[in-house]
């Protein structure tokens, strides 16, 4: 068991290639991710970002350095350890994930009771969908099964790898609730994303992933309101006027302020 206070997950000096003699994509990379939190990697294409949650879970093994996972080495977990109520990870796409022609069948794949289905239905908003095809559902709503799928597994730690990737504002938001109500319970999430709005708006820290590694880890407001590349639009069109403002409510904030001062 982890000891009060210590990290869900900490990388140090990891190093990954997918070939003998390719360039490493993971090049010494240093990170440590806070129990409870949602943790938010950005960087630019082909960066390396879905290596490293790959890396994470061992489904590629770095070639040097460690992972360790609530203060234990990846490599002493047997799969079904660390599967099953440790670790599980949400990919790109959520069809990939389904075999089945029901949401509710979907579910019970995973060996859940029929009360553990029901329930955690409730928790990802999907209770009216559970006889609909997944492939019939919208973008959304397939993500949202997709996340019902992996949580049936009972992890601590939730890897996401572009959750918001086709969803509308609606969707992100209730995506966003559901995702801080896991937090709440006490899962830890750690995504790679660019969706720089939704980074800004729901991530308790920001992660800056660049030419194999690491390069800077603060608050969303710290990242994107210093940051001329990586921000948000709110930031962009405020920049001049307000400092820091990195969310619209942000901005609705600041401004209400100033015109409060100015009457």
């Amino acid at each position: 068991m982890p000891k009060e206070g210590e990290p869900a997950l900490t990388l140090k000096e990891l190093w990954f290639r997918y070939e003998k003699d390719s360039p490493d994509v993971l090049q010494g990379v240093n990170m440590q991710v806070p129990m409870g939190s949602i943790f938010a990697i950005v960087g630019g294409n082909g960066a390396g970002k879905s290596t490293l949650l790959k890396s994470i879970c061992g489904i590629c093994r770095a070639y040097r350095g460690k992972v360790e996972i609530f203060g234990k080495n990846l490599k002493k977990y047997s799969n079904t350890q660390l599967f099953q109520g440790c670790v599980t990870m949400l990919p790109q796409d959520p069809k990939s994930l389904f075999a089945k022609s029901s949401v509710r069948q979907e579910l019970e794949e995973m060996d859940a009771s029929a009360s553990a289905v029901e329930a955690m239905a409730a928790t990802c908003q999907i209770d009216s969908l559970l006889d609909a095809h997944p492939y019939d559902l919208s973008g959304g709503e397939q993500q949202r099964v997709a996340l019902a799928k992996v949580l049936l597994t009972k992890p601590r730690l939730l890897l996401l790898d572009e959750p918001t990737k086709g969803l509308d504002g609606f969707f992100k938001e209730r995506f966003a609730g559901i995702l801080r109500a896991l937090t709440r319970q006490g899962l830890t999430i750690v995504m790679v994303s660019h969706d720089v709005e939704f980074c800004a708006e729901y991530a308790d820290l920001v992660s800056m992933f660049f030419d194999g590694q690491i390069l800077t880890t603060t608050t969303p407001h710290r990242f994107f309101g210093q940051n001329s590349f990586y921000t948000t639009a709110a930031n962009r069109m405020s920049r001049c006027v307000f400092r820091n403002a990195v969310t619209v409510g942000d901005v609705m904030e600041l401004y209400e302020r100033n015109r409060e001062g100015t009457q």
